[in-house]
């Protein structure tokens, strides 16, 4: 959360200082013992993945949605050129995870069911399976450029993680806040070498107006600020399909000139609503 200091005195008169200490303390807690809980295959899965071992990844946090992380899972195999997909599933239902498991293992495509997340808080939830995947695999398997996408991002050309990364510590799609700054936790990438001395946090941070991710600001973002020169870039545009039964149009996200978003995947109505133009797209 931002300093002390940095509230304005609106912002003390309000309690707003403390509101936001008391939930991070709450967070970092929730964070701590979950970080502690193992997964029920995870030395399993380590023992089967050791060939990860220096190379490069790409972690796919799948929520709820086996359709749209089946068309990640199918055009990565296409265009994702320099990087090994792995699947660790956040989804609280039983039978999501049971069918994303199956569509994994149809694929063969590395899975780990995460532990239980009991936080109703869509952000905590995801910040938290990101962490500790962060915390519990990748310092383990020790890649040489690791990344977290969401499981709606499907590549739609060819791409290259490393020529993305282009030798910087991270890179990805900036969030822009007070006075700070994340890369957008649906589509990120770090070099480990570089980070590795970090203990990275990827819960939000709302005092600085940061979602997902936020809270590596002052871990380390602040520090590399001055050494970033790129960024991935986000576009949208409308899109025309048409089939027999009519023409559709849809806004569609467009991330780093190679991968479309189609946003909101996690929640059923709003997959619902976009379910038919996509299929018609992929």
């Amino acid at each position: 959360m931002r300093n002390f200091n940095e509230f304005s005195f609106l912002e003390w008169l309000k309690l707003t200082p403390l509101k936001h200490f008391i939930k991070q303390m709450r967070n970092d807690i929730v964070l701590g013992r979950y970080i502690n809980i193992s997964a029920v295959d995870e030395s399993l899965f380590l023992e089967k993945n050791h060939g990860l071992v220096g190379k490069n990844i790409l972690f796919v946090v799948a929520f709820e949605q086996p359709q749209p992380l089946e068309w990640l899972i199918k055009y990565s195999k296409k265009f994702l050129l320099d990087a090994t997909v792995v699947v660790v599933d956040n989804s609280i239902r039983y039978h999501a995870r049971n069918d994303i498991l199956k569509l994994c293992d149809f694929h063969g495509v590395p899975y780990l069911a995460l532990p239980p997340n009991r936080t109703k808080h869509v952000n905590r939830s995801h910040g938290m399976a990101l962490t500790w995947t962060y915390h519990r695999i990748i310092s383990k398997l020790k890649p040489k450029i690791f990344g977290f996408i969401d499981h709606d991002m499907i590549p739609v050309v060819p791409v290259s993680i490393e020529d993305r990364l282009g030798g910087q510590a991270f890179y990805g799609l900036k969030n822009q806040g007070t006075s700070a700054w994340n890369l957008w936790a649906g589509y990120c990438l770090f070099d480990y070498k570089r980070v590795v001395g970090y203990k990275l946090n990827f819960l939000y941070d709302f005092s600085r107006n940061l979602d997902t991710g936020g809270r590596n600001w002052p871990i380390i973002y602040k520090n590399e600020d001055s050494k970033i020169n790129k960024f991935a870039d986000s576009v949208i545009r409308d899109v025309t399909l048409s089939d027999e039964n009519g023409v559709y149009v849809n806004s569609v996200q467009f991330v780093d000139a190679s991968w479309v978003h189609i946003g909101g995947a996690g929640y059923n109505n709003n997959f619902i609503l976009k379910k038919h133009f996509f299929e018609l797209y992929f």
